[in-house]
């Protein structure tokens, strides 16, 4: 297997396109830095945003975040917005760690349905990602900083979502929490529910209110997207699972499938602290 190859550190989403005229140069996120790892698929970019604060005692909390480029900027700015470089915040520092693709943006739409829910000829699945995630960037991140695993999360949303809980069934105790952000469990809907008893740990499903089909038909949703989420069963899936979890279950009104994501994302981050 080849050496991975190392990125310059600090290099943002976008930062190998040059700037349009007039507009100044790449910016870069401080206290960023990202590394490469190959995989049967093609590869994997690993994204790292270390807090300003220095560790605690038990060391910080980190989060593991799947398709990273839905995930990781908003992520970023919770964790700088709760300042808690100042000595009497209350918040545990976290690091944020994303996985995502060897592309600008960190997404592959042709990969990531493989990579996270499916399987491939090429030898790309789901458990070839969760092996490269526990085998290889959970060791480096945290050899290189020191991490509570009391505060270890593993987080998505959608395809990332129904990872996340299949992680947890996966390697029970790993993770302490879980958040799972509108979670595709209409792609293994047996095998996913199988897990939901028996993993423990702390678990958050939420969705959106306009992924329920009968709030989406009221509000005047497209007919082929509420054909979409009446065959899928979004909603009635992740409540049934956290149900069967005994997860904290919780539905953002007025947004669908994409738009709850900074919702998820802000209820996520504040869960890593209990």
């Amino acid at each position: 297997m080849p050496a991975p190859s190392t990125p310059s550190p600090g290099r943002a989403a976008g930062a190998d396109r040059p700037a349009p005229l007039g507009l100044g140069t790449p910016w870069s996120r401080p206290g960023v830095t990202s590394f490469d790892l190959p995989s049967d698929g093609g590869g994997f970019r690993i994204v790292v945003a270390r807090p300003k604060a220095p560790a605690p005692p038990g060391g910080y909390g980190i989060v593991y975040t799947m398709d990273a480029g839905w995930t990781f900027g908003t992520l970023c700015d919770l964790e700088r917005l709760c300042d808690k470089s100042r000595s009497d915040a209350p918040d545990l520092p976290a690091v944020i760690v994303g996985l995502g693709w060897p592309r600008d943006s960190l997404i592959d739409f042709d990969r990531r349905g493989t990579d996270l829910v499916g399987q491939a000829a090429s030898g790309a699945s789901r458990a070839a990602t969760l092996t490269l995630l526990t085998g290889q960037v959970i060791p480096r991140v945290e050899a290189a900083l020191p991490v509570d695993p009391a505060h270890r999360m593993i987080l998505g949303h959608s395809f990332g979502g129904a990872f996340a809980l299949q992680a947890r069934a996966d390697h029970p105790g790993l993770f302490s929490h879980v958040a799972a952000g509108s979670p595709s469990i209409w792609t293994d809907p047996k095998g996913i529910h199988a897990g939901a008893r028996d993993a423990g740990g702390k678990l958050l499903v939420t969705v959106g209110a306009l992924e329920d089909p009968g709030a989406a038909e009221a509000a005047g949703e497209p007919t082929d997207r509420i054909a979409r989420l009446r065959e899928r069963d979004m909603t009635g899936h992740a409540r049934r699972f956290a149900q069967q979890a005994g997860a904290t279950f919780r539905i953002f009104d007025g947004v669908g499938h994409g738009a709850v994501i900074p919702g998820f994302l802000g209820a996520a981050h504040a869960f890593l602290r209990y």
